[in-house]
């Protein structure tokens, strides 16, 4: 897969629609190193998303959980006090 930076894709779209078109690699753009968007040919398919283990959805949730920075204040709640926070 091509890469393009987006000045690039814009001040050249139109030839990377044709090429596309023509080779029907996809061409993926870029802003600040980071994709933003892809072209691809009309009826290709998108990669498919992977379905996660169950052990693999867990393992990413508690990399999320342990990433998070932790509160003092609600961390000292209870789940009954939290609720009642919540509904004020």
């Amino acid at each position: 897969m091509r890469e393009v930076g987006v000045l690039e894709a814009r001040t050249g779209f139109s030839a990377l629609l044709s090429e596309v078109e023509a080779t029907g690699e996809s061409v993926r753009i870029m802003r600040h190193g980071r994709p933003v968007a892809r072209l691809i040919k009309d009826g290709d398919p998108l990669e498919p998303r992977r379905k996660l283990s169950g052990t693999e959805l867990a393992a990413r949730f508690k990399a999320l959980r342990d990433a998070q920075r932790a509160d003092p204040l609600f961390d000292s709640l209870s789940w009954d006090e939290l609720k009642a926070r919540i509904r004020e």
